[in-house]
């Protein structure tokens, strides 16, 4: 297929609001995407990407309940003409959250999954199975569980298993956000060869914009639910002096008595050894900083920490369970309430005037009766950040806390963390954000072949050593 085949993409006076928010989530939006092209949208936490992903793939409203006004059209069909099974050959959405997608318990089944409900014959099913794993990079997964794949890996497996569908057009939902630097490189290396093989036309919805410029994309930002003009360069900003500035000014308190960490000897393996003989301390009031591929055992460790998972060998010493507080990778792993008022209280009642002063610190504002399951990723999450600090944990674990966010929602994430260091909180922190990590860390943890652990400085000179320049920070810095 060339792109001379792919049709048109276009929308004309769309808006949608949802029923439980007084604005609208996208505002008379007008635009087009031309056949084979890439198109990058980018803007603040909360500007509408996401709503206006769903809403092309059809979403929104044949899923997800919202006043859609405006029409979105492929070629010269109007989307609402079409049903789910011909749209799904038309569109594909690779979602934010993995974990939202996977539907399947085996790697195989989940790129199957689409081409065997279209009735395909086995022979091309197969075809298209092996083809969409190789473009992904995960044939060695073929027979893999997908309960044990690492954040990343699902991340590859969700895309796969659009491309095993072949639409026309394929839209990502910040596709790197759960892949390490390499990986999120390569991903967009990938999508290049694919759309020169395919034709097919790519939408893609990032905050981090450094990797995607191999793909030479048409650059959309979003602001309040319409297409602005923004001057990249200040939305961006330089976040790694910010941090620097602020933690040069931030002492632990004297008067803290929380407990550090001690890991000594650890093991663990799922089908095979992943963590292999681990020793370190994470001390009172400091924060360690874990970074390195997907599937290295990073989120792994932190569930042993919160005693979720039980080492094959070694021990770990630390705070009392009660004393632990986790932001999980995936916002949904956590929130179990009806509304964003009772999830927070879980940790107890919350008084009118704190209430609203906690979500207005996280612009969460007018959001107290919301479902917590309506809100976006970033919204998510630091709803889960809220309550993990809640009760004031002596041990503060935190899995990829700054997907999602925009530079104001990062530095205001940054400052929470910094106050638990401050309050004597051990706080261990996972992260693909390799510039952050450098400037908020006082050491960090490469998980990988060859783990290294010291100060950021002393690592990444190691990792440059070792010809691993994209996890550290002058690499991004130059892109």
């Amino acid at each position: 297929m060339s792109s001379n085949d792919v049709p048109k993409l276009s929308f004309e006076r769309l808006s949608v609001r949802f029923p439980d928010r007084a604005r609208a989530a996208l505002r008379a939006l007008d635009a087009s995407i031309a056949p084979g092209s890439t198109t990058a949208i980018t803007g603040p936490s909360g500007c509408g990407k996401t709503t206006l992903l769903r809403t092309l793939a059809g979403f929104i409203p044949s899923m997800i309940h919202a006043e859609v006004t405006g029409e979105v059209r492929i070629g010269d069909e109007p989307l609402s003409a079409l049903d789910l099974s011909a749209l799904s050959q038309r569109i594909g959405l690779v979602q934010q959250d993995p974990d939202a997608q996977v539907c399947t318990l085996r790697v195989r089944s989940e790129v199957g999954f689409g081409p065997e409900n279209l009735c395909l014959p086995y022979g091309e099913v197969e075809s298209r199975v092996s083809e969409s794993l190789a473009s992904m990079g995960l044939e060695h997964l073929v027979g893999r569980d997908t309960t044990t794949l690492s954040g990343g890996e699902k991340q590859r497996l969700a895309v796969a298993s659009i491309l095993a569908m072949r639409p026309d057009v394929v839209l990502l939902d910040e596709p790197t956000a759960h892949l390490d630097p390499e990986g999120a490189m390569e991903l967009f290396k990938l999508l290049r060869l694919l759309q020169d093989r395919s034709g097919c036309s790519l939408v893609i919805a990032e905050h981090r914009l450094a990797p995607i410029a191999v793909m030479e994309p048409a650059l959309w930002v979003m602001d309040e639910g319409r297409l602005v003009s923004r001057d990249l360069d200040r939305m961006r900003g330089d976040l790694r002096s910010m941090v620097r500035a602020t933690t040069d000014r931030r002492e632990v308190s004297s008067a803290s008595t929380k407990q550090g960490v001690r890991i000594q000897g650890l093991q663990f393996g799922y089908e095979q050894p992943l963590i292999k003989g681990l020793s370190l301390d994470i001390d009172p009031g400091s924060i360690l900083g874990v970074i390195g591929p997907n599937g290295t055992g990073k989120t792994t460790l932190l569930r042993l920490l919160a005693d979720l998972e039980k080492p094959d060998a070694g021990e770990i010493h630390g705070p009392s369970e009660g004393s632990v507080g986790m932001v999980f990778q995936h916002p949904h792993q956590q929130i179990f309430e009806r509304t964003v008022r009772r999830d927070l209280e879980l940790e107890g009642p919350l008084e009118g005037a704190e209430l609203r002063k906690l979500l207005a610190s996280a612009r969460l504002q007018n959001l107290a009766e919301s479902p917590p399951h309506l809100l976006s990723l970033g919204e998510q999450r630091r709803l889960t950040i809220l309550s993990a600090l809640r009760s004031e944990p002596e041990l503060l674990l935190l899995d990829e806390p700054f997907i999602g966010q925009d530079r104001e929602n990062v530095a205001w994430i940054v400052k929470r963390i910094l106050e638990a260091k401050q309050s004597g909180a051990a706080v261990c922190l996972v992260t693909h954000d390799i510039s952050l990590a450098g400037a908020l860390c006082d050491r960090l943890l490469f998980l990988g072949d060859e783990p290294l652990i010291g100060t950021p400085d002393g690592v990444f000179a190691k990792l440059l050593q070792r010809g691993q320049r994209a996890f550290t920070p002058g690499f991004w810095e130059e892109e």
